[in-house]
């Protein structure tokens, strides 16, 4: 569970969340939605602890493993895509070339493993972001746009992959836009931001 509790952030004299208060549950998947610049971003760097409140309490469990997107991915370009993925899990030294393997098998990357990053396409960038943020086994998932330019077949693997973490009771927040009614289901809470602040939390089973 991450609990916040009347957070304001201030950055440059500007205010980029204001007011908030929610509680993030485990066995739980919640969509952030609103316009560039809203907060969703900050409120994903906030719950990870990139950014301390300026104001208020954010409290959740020390012990918990974050996997995350957040903003453009950023990669050793003149590497391979296993290269990469193997030198950040040598930060960590919990997982080995197996699960490097079965990831990108699951984001359908196994074939371009042995590919220098530098010639992948964004969309292919933008999956092996997942692969660096689901590979660890994560107790909590935190995408920021994980679909952007990634093909339907791909967003159906996403989308599945968010749903099994759902249901093996670990916490999922997700930033994205466009997504379709259908491909909304996977959340349990959909929650609109405006200008740093919550406008709106829905349970999807009654939209």
């Amino acid at each position: 569970m991450i609990d916040i509790r009347d957070v304001h952030k201030d950055l440059k004299d500007k205010k980029v969340l204001n007011d908030l208060t929610i509680n993030f549950k485990e066995q739980n998947a919640y969509l952030l939605k609103g316009h560039n610049g809203s907060g969703k971003t900050m409120l994903l760097r906030l719950v990870c602890g990139l950014i301390n409140p300026s104001k208020g309490k954010v409290t959740y469990n020390k012990n918990y493993r974050f996997g995350i997107i957040i903003e453009t991915p950023q990669f050793l370009n003149n590497e391979t895509a296993f290269y990469n993925l193997k030198f950040l899990a040598s930060i960590n030294k919990i997982i080995g070339d197996e699960e490097i393997v079965q990831v990108l098998k699951r984001l359908n990357l196994y074939e371009s493993k042995d590919k220098k990053v530098k010639s992948f396409s964004l969309g292919m960038k933008q999956r092996l972001a997942v692969c660096q943020a689901i590979m660890e086994n994560p107790d909590v998932l935190l995408l920021d746009e994980p679909f952007n330019a990634i093909d339907d077949d791909n967003i159906k693997v996403v989308l599945e992959i968010i749903d099994e973490y759902k249901q093996e009771g670990k916490l999922v927040i997700v930033a994205a836009h466009g997504l379709n009614d259908a491909d909304v289901q996977v959340f349990d809470k959909v929650i609109t931001l405006q200008n740093g602040a919550i406008q709106g939390i829905t349970k999807v089973n009654a939209m």
